[in-house]
């Protein structure tokens, strides 16, 4: 079964919404041909390129709003339309759950509603939240009850906390994104954070932003802070957590995913594809890619597939 981790959904209903309680004009995001697709056609789709499970999740459009009511309402509304989805085309899709955050009660509530009365297989949170680090002290209630449950937490960028000032060549989507990955993996892992709770699993997107390029650099500067005086994991020891990751495929170059397996091994790898960013052609490459990267039969079907099985505990096959 092949599963793709990492897949957007965007009811006009809930980009409607966003955008009422936000102030803002209306979300462009339904106007990529992917976003408009209904979702019956999308499985059409989904079956020409071989993928059998979506896991949907909202992406950089996540209800962090300055007032809780108007954050429950978004989250509420995205969970119970995915759960619709889920329910609709069932064996198909699956979903990751909206959070009203940064309003620790009320994303509790919300939580033990989407996992339990849902059936949501795990959370999706933004690299940052209205300004704040996932690290903060703030969320700390709400790590030691995800831990508790050992949720599957899909992080994704929001476009902010990594550049700053003018933006005129789209910098903040074209390398802002996966340096967005790139510091909130490190931060959530050198603030001790997936060390207090281990039992929960994170799935970093864009095969882990430059963490992969960028892992020896790590290692050695982290004992070069470690000796200055700061109070990071041993050298080796930020380099294991950083293993206990888990990484989606968005990127397409197979020069990239075997970087990437060398950094972290094929059994942390699971497919995504990005959709409805990724669309057309680029969805094909988004699984052609894995199959062309010279790995083992065995390492390969794990990454298009049975290790996001075993980490989401979907079923074995999906309904034709």
């Amino acid at each position: 079964m092949r599963i793709d981790v990492h897949a957007h959904y965007f009811p006009s209903e809930y980009l409607e919404l966003l955008s009422r309680l936000a102030g803002r004009d209306r979300e462009t995001a339904h106007r990529l041909p992917g976003g408009r697709l209904p979702l019956d056609e999308r499985l059409g789709l989904l079956d020409e390129v071989g993928i059998d499970v979506q896991v949907l999740s909202e992406g950089q459009r996540q209800p962090y709003l300055p007032r809780a009511a108007d954050a429950v309402a978004a989250a509420r509304l995205a969970n119970d339309l995915y759960a619709d989805a889920c329910r609709t085309y069932r064996g198909r899709f699956a979903a990751f759950a909206a959070m009203p955050l940064p309003h620790i009660d009320a994303a509790l509530a919300e939580l033990e509603r989407s996992l339990d009365t849902l059936g949501m297989v795990g959370v999706t949170l933004g690299c940052s939240v209205a300004g704040r680090w996932l690290d903060d002290p703030l969320f700390e209630p709400f790590w030691a009850e995800l831990d508790r449950r050992g949720t599957v937490v899909f992080l994704h960028p929001v476009g902010a906390g990594v550049l700053e000032g003018d933006d005129p060549y789209g910098l903040t989507w074209m390398v802002g994104a996966p340096f967005e990955d790139t510091v909130a993996a490190l931060r959530l892992v050198l603030s001790g954070l997936t060390a207090r709770y281990p039992k929960v699993r994170i799935i970093v997107p864009h095969l882990g932003g430059t963490l992969p390029f960028l892992i020896e650099r790590l290692r050695y500067s982290a004992e070069a802070q470690r000796a200055a005086g700061r109070s990071l994991p041993p050298a080796d020891g930020l380099v294991d957590r950083l293993r206990r990751l888990w990484f989606d495929t968005v990127n397409t170059s197979p020069d990239a995913l075997r970087c990437a397996c060398g950094a972290f091994g094929t059994d942390r790898l699971l497919l995504g594809t990005d959709f409805p960013y990724l669309y057309g052609p680029r969805l094909r490459r988004c699984v052609t890619y894995i199959e062309e990267a010279g790995l083992g039969a065995a390492e390969t079907a794990a990454i298009l597939g049975g290790n996001a099985q075993a980490l989401l505990g979907l079923q074995a096959s999906a309904p034709s």
